[in-house]
């Protein structure tokens, strides 16, 4: 059986089945997964909703992703006179184009019509160097990853538990791209780093554990809880 990744992600499950039915009907192999909410609406005082999870095998992406593209039909007279698009800019609706993977075939098919009808078009040499810049783009390993880095090396300080999670993740965490393909989410010298943060974790957390067991406590965990509280990513 084939690997799937999630390929789109909807908020109710009739939008969800039927891009699915849609991707059958090409022969693409589909999953649809529910997420349901974790925490109960009265313990957290918000209402969150299910996402649906639509799930093909990541060597189908484009052709999925075409699928949809070549599904988007509309009239003009048909558009809401207040759908927001109508409001957008040029220039925030070339960002549309630019960056295709943040909106629906529909919303891109739109703004393709619309920027048509301003005098801006685009030759299909060019919408593929956009979507190449875009791809290597996203390729790019995540910023902010010293943070991540220095959130480890004090947790190894005050018990290792969480620290030992932490350079786990940073080793293995990765991204899916629009064409389908995965890549490591950190940068090797940041994988690197989580290798030592989860060895010192793991040597660490039994320390403490023993320590705190024969009645010690740990220094500088209310410090590091205030920090993790304050931190702004």
């Amino acid at each position: 059986m084939p690997d799937f990744l999630t390929f789109r992600k909807f908020d109710t499950a009739e939008e969800a089945i039927a891009i699915s039915d849609l991707l059958k009907e090409k022969d693409i192999p589909v999953m649809l997964e529910n997420t349901p909410v974790l925490l109960d609406q009265q313990l957290i005082g918000q209402q969150f909703e299910n996402t649906f999870l639509l799930k093909i095998p990541p060597e189908r992406f484009i052709d999925a992703d075409n699928v949809l593209r070549a599904a988007v039909s509309f009239n003009e007279q048909d558009i809401e006179a207040d759908y927001y698009l109508l409001s957008f800019s040029d220039q925030e609706l070339q960002e549309i184009i630019e960056k295709k993977d943040e909106w629906g075939a529909y919303d891109y098919a739109l703004a393709l019509h619309l920027l048509e009808k301003r005098g801006i078009s685009y030759t299909p040499a060019q919408l593929a160097g956009l979507n190449d810049q875009r791809h290597q783009q996203l390729a790019k390993p995540e910023n902010g990853s010293a943070v991540w880095i220095a959130i480890g090396y004090m947790s190894v300080l005050i018990g290792g538990l969480l620290g030992f999670f932490i350079g786990g993740y940073i080793i293995v965490a990765k991204k899916t791209l629009p064409d389908g393909s995965r890549m490591y989410a950190f940068p090797d010298i940041t994988r690197k780093q989580g290798k030592y943060i989860l060895i010192l974790g793991g040597i660490a957390f039994p320390l403490w554990a023993w320590y705190v067991i024969q009645g010690g406590s740990v220094p500088g965990f209310n410090s590091l809880m205030n920090l993790l509280a304050n931190l702004r990513y």
